[in-house]
């Protein structure tokens, strides 16, 4: 049996304060409003997630049946498969039926006498449907012909242009080892103080450089000139030779050679290319001159100089070439 404790407290809710209230009532409102702009947020970050996957997604157009159509110019325009017009007429068929009308047409005008009024001529219609069904019977142009065979080339500002009569696979030149101009004709007179000055060139001293000169030129006041007749004639082949030991011993300027100091005009020479045989390629001949120079000796090098080319002629008939040399001054 319980027995009541005497002199006990009892605990009794109270009522809240007007200001507690206040303070319960500002915090529901806050918590409300911002429940609420949270889930707009949410909603709204949803929207914006399908909108760019909707902008992002593509569609692959190798599923769609048939040829598509693409609307351009209308936003978002469904793609819609195109009829199919079926297979095309044959023209020949339609060409057939339009052309016999115009050779009917034109059977009585060409057996009308000179005085017999013309014949009629065919309405506008029927004029241009012969033209169009004429266009399939076009005859087709012919394949394209293979460029003939050209060497260009550019020597200290001579030029040169050579033409064959073949295309570039069966012939042309193989390769050049030694510059047209390199057989030029040497200068008659060298300064003396070139010659003095000479430089050791390839192994050579300077001394071994001006002995070489000696055997063609000789010392005369001060300079160094051609030996009179044969004996000043430097052999073509020996030409590169001695120009090299000018520009790299003597450091001649090349714009000073004797053959540079007139202008001459262009040297123009047709040859023949035989047929190749063996590893030293083809070889020339029937070399003929349709443009003289005003210099012999220069033409005489340019002669030297084509003919020390080494060429190729795959065909099994001689062809003919053309050279055109033309001199900067």
């Amino acid at each position: 049996m319980n027995t009541p404790v005497r002199n006990t407290a009892v605990l009794q809710a109270g009522h809240p304060s007007e200001r507690t209230v206040l303070l319960r009532r500002r915090l529901y409102r806050r918590n409300l409003w911002t429940g609420i702009g949270a889930a707009l947020l949410v909603h709204l970050l949803a929207v914006l997630v399908f909108v760019l996957i909707d902008r992002l997604n593509t569609e692959d157009l190798d599923k769609a049946s048939g040829p598509v159509l693409v609307k351009i110019g209308t936003p978002e325009a469904p793609l819609s498969p195109q009829s199919d017009p079926g297979p095309a007429a044959e023209p020949r068929e339609a060409a057939a039926g339009t052309l016999r009308p115009v050779r009917e047409a034109e059977a009585p005008a060409a057996s009308a006498p000179p005085a017999a009024s013309p014949a009629p001529q065919q309405p506008a219609e029927e004029n241009m449907v012969t033209e169009s069904a004429e266009a399939p019977f076009a005859e087709a142009p012919s394949e394209a012909q293979p460029l003939p065979s050209r060497v260009r080339g550019n020597e200290e500002g001579n030029n040169y242009l050579i033409d064959f009569e073949g295309s570039d696979s069966q012939v042309g030149r193989a390769a050049a080892y030694d510059y047209i101009i390199s057989y030029m004709p040497l200068p008659e007179m060298l300064p003396g103080e070139m010659v003095d000055a000479a430089q050791s060139y390839l192994g050579m001293s300077a001394a071994s450089v001006r002995e070489e000169l000696l055997i063609y030129w000789e010392e005369s006041f001060g300079n160094y000139v051609k030996k009179p007749g044969a004996a000043g004639t430097v052999p073509l082949k020996d030409r590169p030779y001695y120009w090299s030991l000018l520009f790299s011993s003597l450091n001649f300027p090349s714009e000073k050679a004797d053959w540079r100091t007139a202008g001459m005009r262009p040297v123009v020479v047709e040859f023949t290319v035989n047929p190749s045989r063996d590893t030293r390629g083809a070889r020339l001949s029937d070399f003929s001159v349709i443009s003289h120079a005003d210099n012999p000796a220069v033409e005489e090098a340019v002669l030297f100089g084509l003919s020390r080319w080494v060429y190729y002629n795959n065909t099994e008939k001689p062809v003919r070439g053309r050279i055109t040399y033309e001199f900067d001054r």
